[in-house]
């Protein structure tokens, strides 16, 4: 996860924390175990699919797939849903 996204994270976690009414501690397992199930993925994540991450002049990047990959990771969060499901 880039830094970019951390505060988007923070904001998802306190939200499902707001939610339950008190720390539900870490999102990893939870995250992990939505993304490896293909009917939550489809409604907590927007898949980005296509692009990549490569910067103009450097070889090195990766590029979108299907699922979790190193270019946008799980995809854009719908965070209506996602927190629903955490």
């Amino acid at each position: 996860m880039s830094r970019t996204g951390l505060p988007q994270w923070a904001a998802i976690a306190a939200l499902r924390d707001q939610r339950a009414g008190h720390p539900l501690g870490l999102l990893n397992d939870a995250i992990y175990a939505i993304g490896n199930d293909p009917a939550l993925y489809s409604n907590d994540f927007h898949d980005i699919t296509v692009g990549d991450n490569q910067l103009i002049g450097i070889p090195v990047g990766f590029v979108a797939g299907t699922g979790w990959d190193g270019a946008s990771g799980w995809g854009t969060p719908n965070v209506a849903n996602l927190v629903a499901d955490l």
